[in-house]
C-alpha cells in the first residue's frame, strides 16, 4: 500500500510538470533585500544577524557582512511582520505565526481567527503580537498555545505598537493611534494604568537604555523621552515627517537615531539635548526600522527601497559614514541584458533610474552602477537624490571585450538627452555623454563586437557610429525616415542591422556606411533582437508578430503569430534555434526557428517587460512590471531531454488564457526549495527503483521512437571511442607495452596450497604432503579427477550467446547486446576464443548473426567494426573451409553493400547541400 501510495504522488507531480512548461522552470530570484516591514536583529554571541521580510518569505543576513545565509519557505501570503528568537524566525503571513529553524518550517503558533497579525514581539517565555482587529493576543513560546487574548475598543484605543519595559515583570505598555499609552498586567489581563495623551499617535515605542524610561516616536514627527514610572516626559525634540524607528547607541555614547518616512534619519546628542546630525536620502523611501548593533558604533537601517545598509560612527564630528549595503531595485526593472560571454552578470535598468549589475552565483558582487557624488551634490543644492540621477534608461548595450581599456556599456535615456557611458569594471558611469547631431534625441544603441565602436539610433532616422576610446563620431548611416527603435551587429563587424517606425529593417556596410538591403515589413517594429552568428534579425512589430528577416536573402523568412498584446521584448537562445518573447498577455513563448512552430508557452502572475537568453544557454532571465526583482528560469533541455512538438494553432489561439499554464514566479531560495520536506524527499526518491522492483512511471512523458521510420538506417549511441579502440587494438597495445618485461615476484614454493579469499596467504591446516595418494587423484565421491579443464566449461560468453540465437531461431540482438555491454579488449578476447572444435558452428552463427542485424538496419558502425575484427582473426580458417562458408560471406557481403549504399548517397547529398550554401551568396 505504501509503495502504491509514492507511486502516486510520483505521477502526480509528474503530471504536473508534464502540463507546465517544457523548456523553463522557475530557478531563482535576483535583486530582493527586504521590502517595508521592520527587520528583527538578533545578537548570537559576538555576531549578530538580520531577518528582513521578502514578499512570501523572509531572508536572514549576517551583520558582519550582510551575506545572505539563509531563505525562508514560501508562505500562502505576504510576510508581515518577523522576529528572531534564539535560532528560531517567528513569521506572521495569512494570519498564520509560523516558527522557522535554518529556513525550515518546524511549527506554526496556534491560530486565532483575527486576521492579520503584525507586531511580532518577544516578552520572556512569552511572543506577543497585535492583531487586525485591534487585540493583543499573546502566546506561550515554548507550547505554541495562546496565553491570552487582550480586546480594545477601536474608537476609543485603537493599537498602533506595543512594548515590555524592562525590569517590569508580566507589565507591557501599548500604544494607540489616539496618542494615549496604557500599562497592562497580561497575568491577569488587567489594565494598570492609563497616560495621557501625547498630542499625536504613537507610531514607535523603544525601550531606552535607561529604565522606566520609554522612547515614543509620534506621527506628527516629535520624539518624546518618557519615565512610565514617574509619568514625566523627560526630553522631547522633534524632527521631519513621521517617525517609524528609534535606536539607541549602546557603546557608552549618548545617541538616538530616529528615522522617519521620507528616508531621512535624525542624530541626537542627548547629553546636550540638541540635534547633531541629518542623513538626508539614507534610504530612497520610508525607513521601516533603524537599530544600533549591541556594544558597537554601527546603524543598521532597512526601507521600503529594497535596501539594508550599514553606518560607522568613527569620525570626530559624529557624522557617520556608510560602511555597506546591500540592496536591489527600488521600482521595478523594464530592462535586462547578460554582459559578459559566460552569462555570470546580468546587467538592469529600472523605473528608479538606476543601472545595477546583478552576479547569478555571488550576490556579493552585486552593485549598483555609480552616477557620481548624489550625496554630496544633494547636501549642497539641498535637492533629493532621486532629483539629480540620469533619466529612465531606455535601453542598453554591453560588450567587455575592451572593458580593461575604456567604457564597456552604453545606454540611452528617455527625453532629448544624450546617450552615456558606463564601465562594469568600475562599476561607474563613463567619461562621454553622446550628444545627438541634430538634437533628436538618442532611440536605440548597440557596441560592435569588438567593443571599440557604439551605435547610436536618432530619433530623426540617422544612425551614428561613435568610438568608445575618444567619443568622436566615426561614420554616419542615412535611410530611415523615422525614429530607428533597434540596432545589431554582426560578430566580424561586417554588417550593421536596424529597425525603424517608418516599417523597414535595413542592412548596412559597416565599412563604408552604404545601405545594402532594405526589407518592408507589414507592421511597424516596436523592438529588436539578432543572432549576430547567422545573420538573422527578429523584430517585435506592433500588430503583436515576431517576424525574422534573413539578411543574406533580403527578406522574412518566419513570421510568428499568436501574442493577444502587444509584444514586450523578444530574444534569441543562444544557439540561434530559438526565439522568446514576452507580451502584455502575461504569456512567454518560445518558437523554434527550424520548423516555424510554437514548441513552448506559459503564464506569468505579473507583465513581463524584458527577457534575456544567457549566452550558456542555461537560463533565462526575465523582468515584470510590478516586480523589483531579475528572474531567472532553467532551461531543462541543458540537463534532461525535452520532446520540442508543436503546440497546435488551437490551443495557442484560444479565448481563455487557461491553455497557458500559470507558472509560480521563481524565488530567492532558488529550484525546488519551496516544496515541503516529504515532497522533497519524494523528489529524490523518483530516481529510485519501488519495492517492488519496478521503475517508476512518468505520468505524459514523451518518449521518442527508437527508429522514425523501418527503412531508416541507424546508428548505435555508444561513444566513438568503443569502435575505434576495437579496430586498433593492436597498435594501442604494441604503444603501450612496457620498456622491460615485467618480472614475476618472488613466491614460494608452487606445492603450498593458498587458502580462499581476496588476500594472498597460505593454508598451512591441509598440506599436499599429508594426502594420500588416492585423496589427491580422487574427487569428493570417490572419483577420479581430471588433469584436464572441460571444454564445454571454457566456452565464452561470446559463443554461449550465439549458441543460443541458433538454437531459439531468435534475432542477432541479444547477441550484440551482449557485445555492447563489453569494453574493446573484452570484445577482442570473445571473438578471438570462438570454438574451432565444433564444426565450425560458432563462426557460422557469427556470420549469420552479423547479417540479421544488418537487415534490421541497426547499429550499423559497430557491426562493421566485429565484422573486420572478425574476418582478421579467422582469415586463414575461413580460406581452408571456403566451400562451406561461402554462402553465408555472400549473403553478408550483399547486405552490407546495400546498407552502406544507402548511408554513403545521404552523406553525399548532405555534403553537396553544405558546399552549396556555402558558395551561394
Amino acid at each position: 500500500m505504501a509503495a502504491q501510495d509514492k507511486r502516486a504522488r510520483v505521477q502526480d507531480k509528474a503530471a504536473k510538470r508534464a502540463t507546465g512548461s517544457r523548456l523553463f522552470e522557475p530557478y531563482r530570484a535576483l535583486g530582493y533585500i527586504t521590502n517595508g516591514i521592520a527587520h528583527s536583529v538578533q545578537q548570537r554571541g559576538q555576531t549578530a544577524y538580520v531577518t528582513t521580510g521578502i514578499g512570501r518569505t523572509y531572508h536572514v543576513y549576517d551583520a558582519e557582512k550582510i551575506r545572505l545565509l539563509f531563505v525562508g519557505p514560501r508562505f500562502e501570503a505576504d510576510v508581515v511582520s518577523v522576529l528572531s528568537i534564539g535560532d528560531s524566525t517567528l513569521v506572521s503571513s495569512g494570519g498564520v505565526v509560523t516558527v522557522c529553524r535554518r529556513g525550515k518550517r518546524t511549527r506554526d503558533l496556534d491560530r486565532v481567527d483575527r486576521g492579520e497579525i503584525t507586531g511580532l514581539t518577544q516578552f520572556g517565555d512569552h511572543v506577543l503580537a497585535i492583531s487586525e482587529d485591534n487585540a493583543v493576543v499573546v502566546w506561550d513560546w515554548k507550547t505554541g498555545e495562546v496565553f491570552t487574548e487582550i480586546e480594545f475598543a477601536s474608537e476609543a484605543f485603537q493599537v498602533t505598537c506595543l512594548v515590555h519595559p524592562s525590569t517590569y515583570v508580566n507589565k507591557i505598555v501599548v500604544g494607540s493611534a489616539q496618542g494615549t499609552m496604557q500599562v497592562w498586567n497580561i497575568q491577569t489581563r488587567r489594565c494598570l494604568y492609563e497616560f495621557k495623551t501625547a498630542g499625536a499617535g504613537i507610531a514607535a515605542l523603544v525601550q531606552t537604555p535607561v529604565i522606566d524610561v520609554l522612547a515614543l516616536g509620534l506621527l506628527d514627527g516629535r520624539v518624546v523621552l518618557h519615565n512610565v514610572k514617574m509619568d514625566r516626559r523627560v526630553l522631547e525634540v522633534a524632527q521631519e515627517g513621521r517617525v517609524t524607528g528609534i535606536a539607541f547607541r549602546t557603546d557608552q555614547a549618548a545617541m538616538m537615531a530616529s528615522a522617519n518616512a521620507e528616508g531621512d534619519v535624525a542624530l541626537w546628542d542627548l547629553d546636550g539635548r540638541r540635534l547633531m546630525h541629518v542623513m538626508q536620502g539614507a534610504h530612497d523611501g520610508r525607513i521601516a526600522a533603524a537599530d544600533f548593533l549591541a556594544g558597537q558604533p554601527v546603524l543598521l537601517t532597512s526601507g521600503a527601497d529594497n535596501a539594508v545598509r550599514e553606518w560607522i560612527f568613527d569620525g570626530h564630528d559624529g557624522v557617520p559614514r556608510l560602511l555597506r549595503q546591500r540592496s536591489g531595485h527600488s521600482a521595478a526593472p523594464h530592462t535586462i541584458r547578460y554582459h559578459d560571454a559566460e552569462g555570470r552578470f546580468v546587467l538592469s535598468a529600472g523605473r528608479d533610474r538606476q543601472l545595477r549589475l546583478f552576479s547569478l552565483f555571488r550576490d556579493e558582487q552585486s552593485a549598483e552602477m555609480s552616477q557620481g557624488s548624489l550625496q554630496r551634490e544633494a547636501r549642497t543644492k539641498r535637492m533629493r537624490v532621486d532629483d539629480l540621477r540620469l533619466p529612465q534608461i531606455t535601453q542598453l548595450a554591453s560588450n567587455p571585450a575592451m572593458a580593461k581599456s575604456w567604457d564597456d556599456v552604453v545606454t540611452c535615456h528617455q527625453g532629448r538627452g544624450p546617450a552615456h557611458t558606463w564601465s562594469a569594471e568600475r562599476r561607474a558611469l563613463g567619461k562621454f555623454a553622446l550628444q545627438a547631431p541634430d538634437d533628436s534625441g538618442v532611440r536605440a544603441v548597440a557596441l560592435s563586437s569588438c567593443g571599440n565602436y557604439a551605435l547610436l539610433g536618432l530619433g530623426s532616422g540617422g544612425i551614428e557610429l561613435v568610438n568608445m576610446q575618444s567619443g568622436l563620431t566615426r561614420r554616419s548611416f542615412s535611410g530611415h525616415k523615422k525614429a530607428v527603435t533597434g540596432i545589431q551587429t554582426d560578430d566580424c563587424n561586417r554588417r550593421v542591422y536596424s529597425a525603424s517606425l517608418d516599417g523597414t529593417v535595413r542592412v548596412w556596410d559597416f565599412a563604408t556606411g552604404a545601405e545594402l538591403t532594405c526589407v518592408e515589413m507589414k507592421s511597424a517594429p516596436s523592438h529588436m533582437a539578432g543572432f549576430s552568428a547567422g545573420g538573422l534579425v527578429a523584430c517585435a512589430c506592433d500588430d503583436a508578430c515576431v517576424r525574422v528577416v534573413d539578411a543574406d536573402a533580403g527578406r522574412v523568412v518566419r513570421t510568428f503569430s499568436g501574442h493577444r498584446n502587444r509584444i514586450t521584448d523578444l530574444a534569441f537562445s543562444n544557439d540561434g534555434r530559438w526565439i522568446v518573447s514576452a507580451s502584455l498577455d502575461c504569456t512567454i513563448r518560445t518558437w523554434d526557428l527550424p520548423t516555424g512552430h510554437m514548441v513552448d508557452w506559459f503564464r506569468v502572475e505579473s507583465v513581463p517587460v524584458s527577457l534575456a537568453f544567457s549566452p550558456a544557454g542555461d537560463f533565462l532571465a526575465s523582468a515584470h512590471m510590478d516586480s523589483v526583482g531579475v528572474f531567472l528560469w532553467a532551461n531543462r533541455s541543458q540537463f534532461v531531454d525535452v520532446a520540442l512538438r508543436q503546440i497546435t494553432p488551437a490551443a495557442a489561439d484560444a479565448e481563455d488564457d487557461a491553455a497557458a499554464v500559470l507558472l509560480a514566479m521563481p524565488t530567492s531560495a532558488g529550484l525546488g526549495a519551496d516544496s515541503d520536506d516529504e515532497d522533497n524527499e519524494d523528489e529524490r526518491n523518483e530516481k529510485e527503483e519501488d519495492d517492488d522492483g519496478e521503475k517508476k512511471d512518468g505520468a505524459d512523458v514523451y518518449m521518442s521512437a527508437e527508429r522514425l521510420t523501418d527503412n531508416m538506417v541507424t546508428l548505435s549511441s555508444l561513444p566513438r571511442s568503443k569502435w575505434q579502440t576495437l579496430l586498433n587494438l593492436a597498435v594501442i597495445k604494441k604503444r603501450n607495452a612496457p620498456q622491460k618485461p615485467a618480472q614475476a615476484p618472488e613466491q614460494a614454493p608452487f606445492f603450498l596450497p593458498t587458502a580462499e579469499g581476496v588476500e594472498h596467504r597460505f593454508d598451512f591446516g591441509v598440506s599436499a604432503a599429508t594426502e594420500s595418494p588416492q585423496q589427491q587423484g580422487e574427487g569428493e565421491n570417490g572419483t577420479e579427477q581430471s588433469k584436464i579443464i572441460s571444454t564445454a566449461s571454457a566456452q565464452s560468453g561470446l559463443a554461449r550467446a550465439l549458441y543460443r540465437a541458433e538454437e531459439t531461431t531468435t534475432a542477432s540482438t541479444a547477441v550484440f547486446d551482449y557485445l555492447k555491454a563489453l569494453n574493446p579488449s573484452a570484445i577482442d578476447v570473445e571473438i578471438r576464443t570462438l570454438p574451432l572444435d565444433d564444426g565450425l558452428s560458432a563462426l557460422k552463427a557469427f556470420i549469420r548473426a552479423a547479417t540479421a542485424q544488418l537487415q534490421s538496419k541497426r547499429d550499423f558502425e559497430l557491426v562493421q567494426a566485429y565484422i573486420q575484427v572478425f574476418l582478421n582473426v579467422f582469415a586463414d580458417v575461413i580460406k581452408a573451409n571456403v566451400d562451406e562458408l561461402e554462402p553465408l560471406l555472400v549473403a553478408l557481403r550483399c547486405e552490407s553493400r546495400a546498407q552502406w549504399a544507402t548511408i554513403d548517397g545521404l552523406v553525399r547529398y548532405s555534403a553537396c547541400m553544405v558546399d552549396y550554401m556555402r558558395s551561394s551568396k
